[in-house]
């Protein structure tokens, strides 16, 4: 589980902010928040951006996927031209232009508390660390680089016992300046490395809802045709959300078409031989064999059923699907789901649905989170989610954003617990919501004033 993430210097984020999950001291909806490790504090289960067009949610998102992105890609997948994937800095402010994007993440891995974070220029890392949050606010750190001065190897210094000589020897030669030394030396098999860029790699950051694509669509499929248990519970989600379908299964996969894979061998041969062809056409072949077809079954009115093939259902269907199988995995394994735009294809009682499918320990046995960013204002509802799980996101007079929690009102701005979040929010009251006037100009919402004696424009 993850207590918070800060961003800094990346695309509409200038200072850093910090999405903080640590429960605060209100006792509101207690079960939305759970107990972590003895002598650090809970923290809530699930957290809700909302904020206006362009206010900066979306780039706090694509903040969470850049950081994934290099801890699981960075040693393995550099790109050609040695640039850091999704390195982007402040543009709006030009001190900004010439700082490093900074990313750091609190999180917990079995029995201990890690603090991790790196700082990248476009080309280079410049800053990485790692140290163990000890109970009651104490720290150790367990490796420190900074910017290379000299030599071939990364300048990084081991202030911990629990790497050996070897990674302490070899971990530096074969880091990259556009690599992390977390992965370098998870690759290198160093246990303490390997399992943290594991436990991130791992879990699911989902950049839209418009579709989630075909990744996530194929897992989900495989899902349905190999896990008995989920597509049962997912045959029986769909059928409480009263959408129509009342059950779930396979149907022969799409016959090959001969034409499309041919086309395959007749582009491959004549630059990479005759065996290189039937290669390519035996893999464009297999691809379409082991696709995986859904049907789902709707009731006629004659009381028989028909089979709709998955493709067919509506988008929200799909991506409602999709989000419960991103829960599903979550519950089984612990993961942090982080989700783009939630609400964007589903109706907002079925959002909530599903997020009180986190707010649930029946469910929601083994510590999984969910961060998502939305529109739907509805979702702002004092039985549904505590003010520390309302975070707001808002441009500064700068163009730059920032991001603040209810829970940190103080004084005559204070936010009770049971008041009306969506309304306040709505009338401006907590920020967020754009200064936009009572209309909109640039076109003629009015018929514009006759001139002359009215026979004409």
């Amino acid at each position: 589980m993850i207590y918070e993430f800060t961003v800094e210097n990346f695309r509409s984020f200038s200072q850093a902010q910090t999405l903080n999950l640590v429960k605060h001291a209100q006792r509101h909806l207690p079960d939305n928040a759970m107990a972590t490790l003895p002598g650090f504090p809970p923290v809530v289960r699930a957290a809700a951006i909302f904020g206006h067009n362009a206010s900066g949610k979306s780039n706090f998102v694509r903040a969470g996927y850049v950081f994934w992105d290099a801890v699981t890609n960075s040693a393995t997948n550099p790109t050609p031209a040695g640039f850091i994937r999704g390195i982007e800095p402040h543009r709006l402010d030009p001190l900004w232009q010439r700082k490093p994007t900074r990313f750091e993440l609190v999180f917990s891995m079995g029995e201990r508390v890690f603090r991790y974070g790196f700082a990248a220029l476009p080309q280079k890392i410049v800053a990485e660390s790692l140290s163990e949050e000890l109970r009651h606010g104490k720290a150790r750190r367990l490796f420190e680089r900074s910017i290379r001065t000299q030599g071939d190897a990364a300048n990084v210094e081991f202030s911990s016992d629990e790497f050996d000589g070897a990674a302490k020897d070899n971990v530096p030669k074969l880091t990259r300046d556009d690599a992390l030394v977390l992965s370098s030396g998870a690759n290198l098999n160093v246990p303490l490395l390997r399992n943290i860029r594991t436990l991130i790699a791992r879990n699911p950051i989902v950049m839209s809802l418009s579709p989630f694509g075909p990744g996530v669509a194929l897992q989900m499929a495989r899902s349905i045709r190999d896990e008995n248990e989920f597509r049962d519970q997912l045959a029986a989600v769909l059928r409480d959300a009263d959408i129509g379908i009342t059950g779930l299964h396979l149907g022969d996969p799409p016959a090959v078409d001969l034409q499309i894979v041919e086309h395959f061998k007749r582009v491959f041969t004549p630059q990479h031989g005759e065996r290189a062809g039937e290669m390519a056409l035996q893999q464009a072949k297999q691809m379409v064999q082991t696709q995986v077809r859904v049907l789902a079954q709707h009731r006629r009115t004659d009381d028989q059923s028909v089979d709709f093939d998955w493709q067919d259902e509506s988008q929200g269907t799909q991506v409602f699907a999709q989000l419960f199988w991103l829960a599903f995995r979550a519950f089984k394994e612990g993961h942090v789901v982080v989700v783009d735009e939630l609400g964007a294809n589903i109706h907002p009682l079925l959002a909530a649905r599903f997020i009180e499918l986190f707010q649930n320990p029946e469910n929601n046995k083994n510590g999984a989170q969910l961060v998502f960013t939305t529109h739907l204002s509805q979702l702002m509802s004092p039985s549904l989610l505590r003010k520390d799980q309302l975070w707001i996101a808002e441009k500064t007079p700068e163009g730059s954003t920032e991001i603040f929690s209810l829970a940190d009102f103080r004084g005559e701005k204070y936010t009770r617990s049971s008041e009306a979040f969506e309304k306040n929010y709505l009338a401006g009251r907590y920020r967020g919501v754009g200064g936009f006037g009572p209309r909109l100009s640039g076109m003629p919402l009015e018929p514009a004033p006759r001139t002359g004696n009215g026979s004409g424009p």
